[in-house]
């Protein structure tokens, strides 16, 4: 059994080097997940975050502690947590298919839906997310 942990959360970030920082970002999680054997993925439309974390109940709140003190989100929302009995993200440490202005609406209604509506939101949100780094690895 795994633990889960989903939060939305408002960016922090100024308008300038935005894509560096979110960079940054990556390049930090992407080893540290490794390292604590959590899978997930991270979606960024801009304005907002969106983060599905799935592993050992140790690692999750270790991440989530760190997030939670992180000055570049604000306004975090927990969407999901708990106990999962599959991960999602198998073979993520961190799926992130990068910035796209594109979808970013797209983006904005699945994590609305995911604050309004619920495990039905979630799903949603899952899928998308899901969708986006099966995609990305290609």
């Amino acid at each position: 059994m795994f633990t889960r942990w989903s939060y939305i959360s408002t960016s922090q970030f100024d308008a300038t080097h935005v894509e560096k920082h979110i960079q940054e970002i990556v390049d930090i999680s992407i080893p540290r997940n490794r390292s604590l054997d959590v899978t997930g993925a991270l979606l960024f439309t801009g304005n907002r975050f969106a983060q599905y974390l799935e592993g050992a109940p140790s690692a999750i709140e270790e991440l989530k502690a760190s997030i939670l003190r992180d000055p570049r989100h604000g306004e975090i929302r927990t969407i999901a947590s708990g106990e999962t009995p599959h991960r999602h993200f198998l073979t993520w440490s961190l799926a992130y298919a990068g910035p796209s202005q594109f979808v970013s609406d797209i983006i904005e209604r699945a994590l609305n839906d995911a604050l309004e509506k619920g495990d039905e939101g979630l799903e949603a949100l899952i899928q998308m997310m899901s969708e986006f780094s099966i995609r990305g690895r290609g």
